[in-house]
């Protein structure tokens, strides 16, 4: 058996062998991962490590190569997924061997820290990951009037809800994206050919993507899909001011649609938007003025996240701290990335 990278001849014979990935939401296998060939700029077959027996492809494993905030450092990261084995070859260390090809390959182009989404998460622990759990909200509308905003906030009339258009929005929410996940470690930087990647990938498939304006200047955004059958917002972000704001934006994402493009097949419109799960992620004033508007928050931890650092002395050296004696990588990994810490925006997902 050999572990190598993908050929380019290989791609249709990949995505079969992930048509058996077991996807939730009513994938198939091969359509998910094709998106992320045709549309995600960091996919290179280099970045694809296969197992291959007598001509067969028996499993697989994809690097995503990222750049993730700490500390107000862009740290070169490798995303791991598409990890998947033919069932009927399952037993035979495939999976160990593919993981530990691809891991070597990231150390080598400069990855210092490895970031994965997992249910298997005893099969990466033994690995090297730690399990960085989260704690995300579900918001449910208690009452009717939930976007009617109480006190002294600008009222429903002062704020302008629209559909995102990239020709009108585009710029402004780059923008906001850029200032708003800034300060919070975790957050996938994102250029100009990131941005189109997210453009096509965020949907699960359809994704609503929504901004909030006030005096004609966009001032927040969210961008919203399903997720494990789930209405889920992927991502936000407001201005320096916005967080009354976006929180009406929120509110109007619980409001029922006439022609709700969301809804899966039998779900009412009312059904789903009866509540949304929120990301992992603080932004007090947002939470604040989200209480005002009637909507009452759930928290729910999220265990699927884990990290692994993969080069401590460059990461270090990066970000400028000194070790503790005898600190090793995942001792440091804690210390600059507290877990409460981590805000990874779903519309970021591999």
């Amino acid at each position: 058996m050999e572990i190598r990278t993908l050929a380019n001849t290989e791609r249709g014979t990949l995505l079969d062998l992930l048509d058996g990935f077991d996807l939730p939401d009513g994938w198939r296998g091969r359509n998910y991962f094709r998106r992320y060939m045709d549309y995600d700029p960091s996919y290179a077959d280099e970045n694809v490590w296969v197992a291959v027996d007598g001509g067969v492809l028996l499993g697989g494993v994809q690097i995503f190569p990222r750049r993730i905030r700490v500390l107000g450092h862009a740290i070169p990261t490798g995303g791991l997924g598409a990890l998947f084995t033919l069932p009927e070859h399952r037993g035979r260390r495939i999976a160990r061997l593919l993981v530990e090809a691809a891991v070597d390959a990231m150390v080598e182009r400069g990855m210092e820290i490895s970031l994965l989404h997992a249910q298997r998460q005893d099969f990466f622990a033994a690995r090297g990951w730690q399990g960085w759990t989260s704690e995300r909200s579900l918001l449910r509308r208690v009452d009717p009037n939930a976007l009617k905003p109480k006190g002294d906030l600008p009222t429903s009339h002062e704020i302008e809800f629209a559909v995102f258009d990239r020709e009108r929005d585009l710029a402004a929410v780059k923008a906001i994206h850029s200032a708003y996940s800034a300060s919070r470690s975790g957050t996938v930087v994102r250029d100009d050919d990131a941005w189109e990647g997210s453009l096509c990938l965020s949907g699960n498939p359809i994704e609503e993507f929504v901004v909030a304006r006030q005096g004609g200047v966009t001032v927040a955004y969210a961008r919203c899909t399903l997720l494990g059958g789930v209405l889920a917002i992927t991502e936000l972000g407001r201005v320096e001011e916005g967080a009354s704001a976006l929180a009406s934006l929120v509110a109007d994402v619980l409001a029922e649609r006439d022609n709700d493009d969301l809804a899966p097949r039998g779900v009412s419109s009312r059904e789903l938007r009866s509540a949304v799960m929120l990301p992992a992620f603080d932004d007090l004033q947002l939470t604040v003025a989200l209480e005002h508007r009637g909507l009452t928050s759930h928290p729910i931890a999220d265990p699927t996240a884990m990290l692994r650092c993969l080069n401590l002395e460059s990461l270090a050296d990066r970000l400028d701290i000194a070790l503790f004696p005898d600190e090793g990588p995942a001792r440091f990994l804690e210390r600059i990335l507290p877990r409460d810490a981590l805000v990874f925006w779903p519309a970021d997902r591999f």
